[in-house]
């Protein structure tokens, strides 16, 4: 077989070398409209206008193509001056069909194209006969030095396989994975030096190979940090784990800047480009890498507010200091004002305690809560650790000691504990407010030890989940659902503080009924509360504009006396539907809901809600 290497017609050789170019197809514009002149429609030019047909062996897809690209049929809008300049249009389309059908692996095609200017519009008419579709024999990637490449430059981390189609997008995605892969092994600075793709006519089969130009083979040295203020340089040597004298590595690198966006301290993160100016080509440049920050503010004030037909009106109110000794220290101040609730809780996180990734916690909570099931007053303390694990998965476990007073039925006692409450948290969801993919579980298991003679032992299990599912594009209609089981173990439901209870019914957890109403009742039907509970809620989230939403909703469940739930008892059910206001800050919303099973002289006929964040 008579093989030439040679730039010319592709339809006179039996094998060639030519240029490889990439064609970008999504571009309508491929050839712009530079040069097009911007003529009104007078009579002058109406002579000159013209239809376009395309015919010949090409498959829908691939005419689809041909048309976006047309010179023509982009510029019909803005007729030719003469017949001359009508003509050059009619040549560039046949120039860019002809790329086009290469780009797509169809080199050995055929276009012709007639003008009958005997007719008004002008007729102008292609035939196209794509040929076969070549197939990439081989696929290669070399260094202009003719060093050794890295065993990560092959063809399945490139993305590309023999035999297949030859595509531009395909090679050019190649090669783009190729410089990525690159900066991943010492070359930050690679690009493309040259490309060549050998076609075989007789074989319809194509050889391509990429010659990069590497540029200098970098190792870190030193990190460095540039722009910082009020954190301390040394807390983020610490987080990030650096080890200097390895190879550059941009993934490394960028995995480093994303974890100090994480901690909340920063408004930007970037690398400082490299200086390899004087970087030997023969050798390997030892380089510092330094990151430049722009700090954010760390201290911060807000306001909030709800309110519910069962739980009245509510604020609250928080200050928080996101640095407070300069190593990424929260302190918080939450103080809430509420028709049934006055709380104060004070706060304090240490981010990276011991290891990366563990944080320290210490919480001081002072209460007073007066609902119709019991008043309560009570301070606590508590101090723990939590770590993640994994992508999405969070444990912790501290000690707390709480002291309170509860009037509980005409009876008021004073109670004292020790307790471990422990967890495990798994999130996968996209958006803390407004998720609309991933699910959410967790389990606390919490052993209470009591202090004093009236203070008993017991032990309580709660295990909840949710998961989101964007059903349409662009999140307009997401289905969300909910549970919830609980358990308490050790005495009977009088004998355990009935702040330490299962409640159910209200805004948060099943809606339609009052506060803490859904379970077991007294003589005067206020609620006792109970050892077991089951929660299930479903809402559908629907984006009415870009700004309001409508979600409607179910939810049921129920609260029993037993230590494990009798499903005997029958749920009560609650339905109704929300409004949503969508902001930066998340969802506004306002829920009206009734009780599907409505006790009587019990439940009244509607509540509803004022939030800010989804329900769940």
């Amino acid at each position: 077989m008579r093989r030439l290497k040679f730039l010319g017609n592709i339809r006179k050789y039996p094998r060639i070398n030519i240029t490889f170019v990439a064609f970008t197809l999504l571009s309508l514009g491929m050839f712009g409209r530079a040069g097009a002149q911007d003529l009104s429609e007078t009579d002058a030019f109406e002579a000159y206008t013209y239809d376009v047909s395309i015919a010949g062996d090409i498959e829908n897809d691939l005419l689809s193509l041909i048309e976006k690209s047309s010179r023509l049929e982009q510029l019909k809008d803005k007729l030719p001056s003469s017949l001359a300049a009508l003509k050059r249009r009619v040549k560039e389309d046949s120039e860019g069909f002809d790329k086009v059908l290469r780009s797509e692996g169809f080199y050995d095609n055929t276009i012709s194209y007639s003008i009958d200017d005997s007719q008004r519009p002008i007729g102008v008419a292609f035939e196209i006969e794509a040929g076969p579709q070549f197939h990439l024999n081989t696929f290669s990637v070399v260094f202009k030095s003719g060093k050794q490449i890295p065993a990560a430059l092959n063809n399945t981390n490139l993305g590309i396989s023999t035999g297949v189609a030859v595509r531009s997008e395909a090679i050019v995605q190649a090669k783009n994975q190729a410089i990525v892969i690159l900066a991943d092994h010492g070359y930050p600075d690679a690009k493309l030096a040259d490309q060549e793709a050998i076609v075989d006519f007789a074989t319809q089969k194509m050889d391509v190979t990429l010659v990069l130009d590497e540029g200098p083979r970098l190792v870190v040295g030193n990190l460095e940090f540039e722009g910082l203020k009020e954190v301390d340089s040394v807390y983020l040597q610490q987080l990030s784990q650096w080890k200097a004298g390895i190879l550059y590595n941009a993934k490394i690198i960028d995995e480093l800047r994303r974890k100090y966006l994480r901690t909340g301290l920063f408004e930007a993160v970037r690398m400082k480009p490299l200086d390899t100016s004087n970087a030997a080509r023969d050798g390997t440049y030892v380089t510092p890498i330094t990151i430049v920050f722009v700090e954010r503010e760390h201290k911060s004030v807000g306001v909030g507010a709800s309110y519910s037909t069962s739980e009245g009106a509510g604020t609250q109110f928080y200050w928080e200091n996101r640095n407070t000794f300069g190593q990424g220290e929260k302190l918080r101040a939450d103080l809430t004002v509420a028709e049934i609730r006055q709380q104060l809780k004070l706060g304090f996180t240490k981010p990276n305690y011991l290891r990366n990734d563990q944080n320290f916690n210490a919480n001081t909570n002072i209460k007073h809560e007066d609902t119709e099931a019991y008043e309560e007053k009570s301070v606590s303390a508590f101090v723990g650790i939590d770590r993640k694990w994994g992508n999405h998965w969070t444990v912790g476990g501290g000690l707390e000691l709480e002291l309170s007073e509860i009037q509980d039925e005409d009876d008021t006692e004073s109670y004292a504990f020790a307790s471990v409450p422990l967890s495990a948290r798994y999130d996968s969801t996209n958006d803390l407010l407004d998720p609309t993919s991933g699910f959410r579980f967790g389990v606390t298991a919490t052993p209470f030890y009591g202090l004093t003679a009236a203070s008993p032992d017991f032990f309580k299990t709660e295990i909840d989940g949710s998961t989101y599912y964007s059903i349409l594009d662009d999140d307009r209609l997401v289905f969300a659902t909910r549970g919830k089981i609980g358990l308490l173990a050790g005495d009977s439901a009088r004998g355990i503080p009935a702040t330490k209870r299962f409640y159910a019914g209200g805004g948060g957890s099943i809606r339609g009924y009052e506060h803490q109403t859904v379970g077991p009742l007294n003589a005067s039907d206020d609620p006792v509360g109970g050892r077991s509970l089951v929660e299930f809620g479903a809402e559908a989230r629907v984006r009415v504009t870009e700004d309001i939403g409508l979600v409607p909703f179910i939810e049921g469940g129920n609260v029993y006396d037993s230590a494990v739930p009798d499903f005997s008892e029958n749920f009560q059910w609650g339905a109704g539907v929300g409004l949503r206001y969508y902001t930066a800050i998340g969802p506004i919303r306002l829920d009206v809901a009734v009780p599907l099973n409505r006790r009587k002289e019990i439940d009244d006929a509607w509540q509803f809600y004022v939030s800010i964040g989804q329900a769940f």
